[in-house]
């Protein structure tokens, strides 16, 4: 756990370095600081095309509830921000033959990172606010360890991959304080299970918040 909260605190921190230090020849519309809970529902398998005893074994995570922030400055319609979460999640193993699903006993940490660039459609100032961003993001896997139907065992070491993100936000201006909801979609390649000799699938991670903070 110490690792997950240094290493979102790493990439906070860089991108906010990032941010403060950002060239003021445009006015900033000041400092936006926002706690964040969702869901993190990922779309598709880790892997699917693995053999053991005769049989396919696919590799998925489960629905997980997510946990962050995200730190922002402004500049009119541009701006720039960073954000960090993290997800407590079961990782499922389905033998394909029977359709039979085994749920990992422990949780699997997973902790995502990432720096983006924001593009405000409708500007913060206004009541209503709609915008899009993209990014580079780092994703962060614990040790992981299922067991499928036939007992089987799976066991994984720590892993991080970098990958890219796009999103999008809609929030409502309250004053100094304001709501917004969010969708990302995490595409990176997991560097999971390896010893296998199996690559994983691009995966599209999505997550949907809610944040609420100041000078959003």
């Amino acid at each position: 756990m110490q690792t997950v909260v240094r290493m979102l605190g790493a990439s906070l921190a860089v991108t906010g370095l990032t941010v403060l230090s950002a060239p003021t020849t445009t006015h900033a519309q000041g400092l936006s600081i926002a706690p964040t809970v969702g869901i993190y529902a990922p779309t598709g398998d880790l892997l699917n095309t693995v053999t053991m005893s005769g049989n396919t074994i696919a590799f998925r995570q489960r629905v997980g509830l997510a946990v962050g922030g995200r730190l922002g400055l402004s500049f009119g319609r541009i701006g720039l921000s960073a954000t960090g979460s993290y997800v407590p999640t079961r990782l499922q193993a389905t033998i394909t033959e029977t359709g039979i699903a085994q749920n990992s006993q422990d949780y699997t940490a997973l902790w995502f990172g990432t720096g983006r660039v924001n593009l405000w459609l409708l500007p913060r100032s206004s009541p209503l606010s709609l915008g899009v961003n993209g990014g580079v993001g780092l994703v962060g896997r614990g040790p992981t360890a299922v067991t499928d139907d036939e007992g089987n065992v799976y066991t994984d070491v720590s892993r991080n991959d970098w990958g890219g993100v796009v999103g999008g936000t809609v929030g409502l201006n309250l004053g100094i304080v304001g709501v917004f909801v969010s969708v990302d979609d995490y595409i990176y390649n997991p560097s999971v299970f390896e010893q296998l000799g199996v690559k994983s699938d691009t995966q599209n991670d999505l997550q949907f918040s809610f944040g609420f903070g100041s000078r959003f």
